[in-house]
């Protein structure tokens, strides 16, 4: 009779064993699909499901576990005053500014750009460090329209608006240094462009973003060389045209873009 019982105690703890480890796979899988991330790192996710934060002993512990943050939540904070971190962050935030570095992954990327961009200097900053070529293997899958919408938002504010200025020459100043990042944003748009299913990243953009798309192309096209004559990976006024057209935009008017 005994052994029956033991019998039965370790089949209802297999039972809660099994029903808690399929919870967690089942956590990890809804988590991963709500991140967007890629199959990598989706198969990452699932198999660390079961894992468990565990309060670091010591410095050292605490910076090798640091790298597996994403995968165990919650993150483990040190007890210390919130006032001082809090204070000791915007110290840190505003002596140096973020160093960024080409990211390897999408994972990677999303990750810099929800922690390290949160004002525009810092997107464009960011942006400016991407690798246009590779971006249809950074974002193998697909784009988020979410993030579409932050990267034109971020684009609209670099190329299309300028404070107004009295001053004929600093106003034409203002103009020629837009000329090139009007440009290398066209270059950008190319690049995301060929990206995996950007057709229907495009058609669940929100509605401000096509307006915003507009004035850029517009501004980009005002300051783009004649066909034939652009250099250096350039779109000549004839390419910018027709990449506007791929975006939806008909009839690119030539202007400064600028409100």
């Amino acid at each position: 009779r005994r052994n029956a019982m033991d019998a039965l105690q370790h089949s209802i703890a297999g039972a809660l064993e099994a029903e808690q480890r399929k919870t967690q796979v089942n956590d990890a899988k809804l988590r991963a699909v709500a991140q967007r991330v890629d199959y990598d790192e989706f198969c990452k996710m699932v198999a660390g499901a079961h894992l468990k934060p565990v309060k670091p002993c010591s410095a050292e512990s605490r910076d090798i576990s640091r790298p597996f943050d994403q995968f165990v939540l919650p993150k483990y904070e040190p007890a210390t005053d919130s006032v001082d971190r809090h204070s000791t962050r915007k110290v840190e935030h505003d002596a140096e500014p973020p160093a960024f570095s080409q990211p390897s992954s999408s994972h990677e990327f999303l990750r810099t750009w929800r922690r390290s961009c949160r004002a525009q200097a810092e997107r464009l900053r960011y942006l400016r460090v991407l690798d246009i070529d590779t971006l249809p293997m950074l974002f193998r899958t697909e784009m988020d329209p979410l993030l579409l919408d932050a990267f034109v938002d971020t684009l609209h504010v670099a190329v299309c608006k300028r404070e107004p200025s009295g001053d004929g020459s600093a106003e034409a100043a203002a103009i020629a240094q837009q000329a090139p990042l009007a440009l290398w944003a066209v270059r950008l748009l190319a690049g995301l462009a060929r990206v995996n299913r950007f057709d229907a990243t495009l058609n669940f953009a929100a509605g401000p973003t096509t307006d915003k798309l507009k004035r850029i192309f517009a501004a980009a096209a005002s300051h783009a060389p004649a066909e034939g004559v652009a250099g250096n990976g350039e779109l000549d006024a004839a390419a910018v045209a027709a990449l506007a057209s791929k975006f939806g935009i008909r009839d690119v008017v030539e202007g400064r873009g600028v409100v």
